[in-house]
C-alpha cells in the first residue's frame, strides 16, 4: 500500500516542479492528484479493515475448532456405529394398499401419467381451465379430457 502512496507523492512532486503557466491545466492536475491521494487513503483503510477482519475470522475459526473438539469428543457414543452395518431404509419401509386411502371422499381425479406411467391422484383444484395439470411424480403436463374431469 505504501507503494501507491509513494507513487502519488512522486507524481505530486513532479507536478509541483513543473512550471505550468496555464492556471486551468494546473488546477485540473492538482485535482487529479487530490483524487489519487484520497483513493490511496481509501485503499489503505480497506487493507487495514481486511487485515482486521482476517484476524477476526481466524480467531472465530480457532474458537469453532475448540467447540467442535469439546462437542464431538472422542468418546462420542455414535462413533461406535458403523453405517455400513445398519440399513436405515428397512426401518422406514412401509407397504400400503391404494385401498387404505379413500380418495373418493375428496375431489381427486385418478389418472395415469403419460410420461412416468404411474397412477396419480390429482386434486380438482389443481386442474386449470383447459384441463391441464402437472404430474406430482415427474412434473410432466397431464391433459385431462372432460370425461375424466366429470367422473366424480
Amino acid at each position: 500500500m505504501n507503494d501507491i502512496r509513494l507513487k502519488v507523492s512522486y507524481v505530486k512532486g513532479l507536478t509541483e516542479g513543473l512550471e505550468i503557466g496555464d492556471s486551468k491545466v494546473k488546477k485540473v492536475i492538482s485535482e487529479i492528484i487530490n483524487v489519487l491521494e484520497e483513493m490511496a487513503q481509501s485503499i489503505s483503510d480497506l487493507e487495514t479493515a481486511m487485515e482486521d477482519t482476517q484476524e477476526y475470522v481466524e480467531s472465530i475459526d480457532e474458537d469453532l475448532g475448540e467447540l467442535e473438539e469439546d462437542f464431538y469428543d472422542d468418546n462420542c457414543e455414535y462413533d461406535d456405529i458403523d453405517d455400513d452395518d445398519y440399513d436405515f431404509d428397512d426401518e422406514y419401509d412401509y407397504e400400503y394398499d391404494d385401498d387404505e386411502f379413500d380418495f373418493n371422499d375428496e375431489d381427486f381425479i385418478e389418472v395415469d401419467c403419460p410420461n412416468c406411467h404411474e397412477t396419480v391422484y390429482i386434486d380438482e383444484d389443481f386442474v386449470d381451465d383447459k384441463g391441464k395439470t402437472e404430474c406430482p411424480n415427474c412434473k410432466a403436463t397431464i391433459e385431462l379430457d372432460q370425461t375424466q374431469m366429470n367422473e366424480d
